[in-house]
């Protein structure tokens, strides 16, 4: 029953920046553009988390040092985290490391 739980879960891209890293934020998101149909296929939500008072306990929960302006995790379906970058991560990059993954692979051979 708890596999089942975990592959119903989206994988997500957490977003999070100061203001200094707006431009980088907004950078990322434009790269994410026109891929919709590739989120969506890999079940793939994103979640921009500015800092602020209210989003506190996401960045201490996610470790993220508010001296860093832009920090980009992708998240598996397990709750782990996948990927970490202070950069902006292309989209081939994102699907290159989702399409590694094991549960991945099982979802693209089940869906042939």
């Amino acid at each position: 029953m708890m596999a089942l739980l975990v592959a119903d879960q989206p994988r997500r891209v957490l977003l999070f920046y100061t203001e200094n890293g707006s431009d980088k934020w907004k950078a990322q998101v434009e790269a994410f553009e026109g891929q919709q149909n590739d989120m969506r296929e890999r079940d793939i939500e994103i979640k921009s988390i500015p800092y602020s008072k209210a989003n506190a306990r996401e960045w201490r929960k996610w470790k993220i040092d508010s001296s860093n302006a832009f920090t980009f995790i992708l998240v598996g379906r397990d709750g782990g985290e996948k990927l970490r970058s202070s950069d902006i991560v292309t989209s081939a990059k994102l699907f290159g490391t989702i399409d590694a993954m094991p549960m991945r692979k099982q979802e693209v051979k089940k869906n042939r």
